[in-house]
């Protein structure tokens, strides 16, 4: 048999296999593998940093995350993404808690699909690591961030590779720990690719969608919709809600797995365009249409740790005051500034009544009283030149959001300055808002019955005159005494 008999065989196995049947509801959340944490890679033992990334997933397993989705802009050229992914893994692979890993293979700067072949076969071949690795129906799981300019051709062509051992990988990394650095196995490697491929856009419609699923159904197994870059919820052309539920109605109508997208808030930092997300708002409406109606068999929150974006949800106090653990600079901030990067920790309290929620398909039961806050450090009318932040999309108001999860309904009392205000708000989960201008954090009592429960100030000011410009949220959430 030819080795060109061989691809197409081992191509149409690959394929037969219906996608159709139920998966378990599960969470993930995107993880740059450039931007380590808490800690440089400047221990030689590597110790350091295998003990930081056991923080992270343990922090991430607390919120109900099942695992990291591994972005690699970079491999065999950039071989630190091979040092780092190995790390991940052994961390992972030393907690043994059920976490699991897999790639998300960038083609934004440079990878080939021989980068991708490699990551595969280093990793989810691995015996030591196979077994943290996200299989699927049998399969590891393959995401990527674009790539569809290679075609569906080249595509079929790396699976088949790996399928049988073809096009085998002999690099060397010897920076990388043991059990990844030498040539990976080219054992026959099943996948389940699941690219995000930008069709029809970043918020495309369902007809664009159709097109190009028509194009790309015998080659992939389902798809990623990248939807952050737009106001969800909003109804118009920029509505990533709308673009997430067409998105699973063409995958499945083509018996394809969906994997949507949730994002907390979308600030390109280094792209000179924000997008208003309204406080938790935004990510409700994410939330509630994969609950709801969409029914995507997986969710990947955008992101974890992409600092620059601010689509952050790492419950870290501000990756600035780890020095030499990010590369950060490409905002134009230096790095070290302290207190540019706000902590996004109200994001990360409130995710996990989210995550049980669509696991479940059930509202959780609220049985403590919470406030999570979300506000912009600048007023809408500042403009500090750098980075540049032209381009503005949504609602942008000087406000402070709120979002309550409140046992029985409650008023909060809010502080600005000499400026006070009282919400009003119900039992359950809502979101509020009201006006902020420039001066100290804000001031929060919440009161039940003429009694304050609970109290708190957040530390963040809003200067009149900014001396960079940040639209980054800054988050915080407080409860009962």
């Amino acid at each position: 048999m030819t080795v060109s008999t061989k691809l197409r065989l081992a191509l149409a196995l690959l394929l037969l296999a219906p996608a159709s049947a139920r998966a378990q509801r599960m969470v993930f959340a995107h993880y740059m593998l450039t931007n380590q944490d808490y800690q440089g890679d400047t221990d030689p033992t590597q110790e350091r940093k295998i003990d930081a990334y056991e923080r992270e997933i343990l922090q991430a397993q607390a919120m109900g995350i099942d695992g990291f989705a591994l972005n690699a802009g970079g491999w065999i050229h950039q071989p630190y993404y091979i040092r780092y992914a190995a790390q991940m893994f052994e961390a992972a692979a030393r907690l043994h808690s059920g976490f699991k890993l897999f790639f998300s293979a960038d083609f934004c700067c440079g990878n080939t699909l021989a980068d991708a072949e490699d990551m595969m076969r280093r990793f989810a071949s691995n015996p030591r690591y196979s077994a943290v690795y996200f299989h699927y129906k049998g399969a590891a799981v393959l995401t990527t961030f674009a790539g569809g300019k290679f075609g569906p051709a080249a595509w079929r062509k790396l699976r088949a590779d790996l399928a049988i051992g073809a096009n085998p990988s002999t690099h060397v990394e010897p920076s990388a720990l043991a059990a990844a650095s030498g040539p990976p196995s080219n054992a026959p490697l099943k996948i389940f690719l699941l690219p995000a491929f930008f069709w029809g856009g970043e918020t495309p419609a369902r007809d664009a969608i159709e097109k190009n699923l028509a194009q790309w159904r015998s080659t992939i197994d389902g798809a990623f919709y990248w939807g952050i870059a737009g106001v969800p919820g909003s109804g118009g052309s920029l509505d990533t809600v709308q673009s997430s539920r067409a998105y699973a109605q063409a995958l499945h109508h083509a018996g394809k797995l969906y994997m949507a997208p949730i994002c907390f808030q979308f600030w390109g930092a280094n792209a000179n365009r924000y997008y208003e997300y309204s406080g938790a708002a935004g990510m409700r409406a994410l939330w509630m249409d994969a609950i709801e109606r969409s029914h995507p068999e997986w969710v990947e929150i955008i992101t974890w740790n992409d600092f620059i974006e601010g689509t952050y949800v790492s419950p870290i106090d501000d990756p600035n005051r780890y020095p030499g653990a990010n590369f950060l600079d490409s905002s134009g901030i230096p790095l070290g500034t302290r207190g540019y990067f706000h902590s996004h920790a109200g994001a990360s309290a409130l995710l996990p009544f989210f995550i049980q929620w669509y696991k479940t398909g059930r509202e959780p039961a609220i049985t403590r009283d919470a406030v999570y806050y979300f506000y912009r450090t600048q007023p809408k009318s500042a403009d500090a030149g750098k980075p540049p932040v032209a381009h503005r999309y949504g609602p942008v108001a000087d406000t402070l959001y709120i979002t309550a999860n409140l046992t029985a309904a409650a008023d909060l009392r809010v502080t600005l300055g000499t400026q006070t205000r009282t919400l009003h708000l119900p039992a359950g989960s809502t979101d509020a808002q009201t006006p902020i201008a420039a001066g100290p954090g804000p001031a929060f009592e919440l009161m039940r019955n003429g009694k304050i429960i609970a109290r708190a100030r957040a530390a963040e000011p809003i200067p009149a005159t900014p001396r960079y410009n940040n639209f980054y949220y800054a988050t915080g959430a407080f409860g009962p005494f």
